[in-house]
């Protein structure tokens, strides 16, 4: 089976993380590699996603007596 970058991205962060350790057992540098580079793209991907932005602060106006 050929594996290729685009086929690799279309799988769970698991499923690449599988991938990668049976192309590493069975000597398959280059998926390895292709794996690789997929796994931190899903990294970054994974983090900036679950990341929430702040809260703005509210801007009423404040009595000062």
């Amino acid at each position: 089976m050929d594996w290729t970058k685009d086929r690799i991205q279309t799988l769970t962060k698991p499923e690449v993380k599988q991938l990668r350790a049976n192309a590493e057992r069975l000597r398959e540098p280059e998926v390895v590699a292709l794996c690789d580079e997929v796994l931190s793209g899903k990294a970054k991907t994974t983090k900036a996603a679950t990341t929430r932005p702040k809260a703005k602060k509210s801007l009423k106006a404040v009595n000062i007596k």
